[in-house]
């Protein structure tokens, strides 16, 4: 038995269900990465020099980045492990040469997926489930700086020293339905997409 002044769940997707505590609920949505093999340094300074990451606006996201060691990273939605991984895959290395075909047969070496709390209106939430007891989830996608912020708030208020709290306030409950349909809608629309450039078309 552990015993603890406060408790925060701050699993996410990855979220277990613990005895006394809320089970969230959400949309899962997934999203693979695709790794090179380091670039040689003439092709490393013509993408991304400054080191940026590159998200685009489409319905199905995709995104490119590079590394530490040089290695390009392009990423989509999608689940790499699951049932449409061929597809997926088979999306990236065509992504990749449409994107970069200076860069010849370069292909991937190694490859990821990860999964993604996308709530209704894509605003992360906050439930107080009791005395000193948080769960935060939700961040659609955009978890690397408003998790930080979210966290330091956490810390904050259930150690019971200074700051403003959460930047939202905190609610009793949280709910969502249909979350297995929709979740089972973004697979479904990210393998439809990535599967309609397998289909040739005549450019005549």
């Amino acid at each position: 038995m552990v015993r603890a002044g406060a408790l925060l769940l701050a699993t996410n997707a990855y979220h277990r269900v613990v005895p006394g505590a809320i089970r969230p609920r959400f949309a899962t949505v997934h999203y693979s990465q695709f790794a090179t093999d380091p670039l040689p340094p003439a092709a490393r300074a013509r993408i991304l020099p400054g080191g940026e990451g590159c998200w685009d606006t489409a319905l199905v996201m995709s995104s490119i980045r590079t590394d530490a060691a040089g290695r390009l990273i392009l990423g989509g939605m999608g689940d790499g492990g699951g049932p449409g991984r061929v597809v997926h895959t088979a999306w990236a290395r065509r992504k990749l040469g449409r994107m970069f075909p200076w860069l010849g047969e370069i292909g991937f070496t190694h490859s990821w997926a990860g999964r993604i709390a996308m709530t209704a209106d894509h605003v992360p939430k906050v439930v107080a489930f009791g005395p000193r007891a948080h769960a935060i989830f939700g961040f659609s996608g955009r978890g690397i700086s408003p998790g930080t912020v979210f966290g330091t708030a956490a810390a904050r208020t259930l150690l019971g020293g200074s700051g403003a709290g959460y930047p939202l306030d905190p609610v009793d409950a949280y709910s969502e339905a249909f979350v297995t349909a929709k979740s089972a809608f973004y697979e479904g629309g990210a393998i439809a997409a990535h599967a309609a450039g397998l289909i040739p078309t005549d450019k005549r």
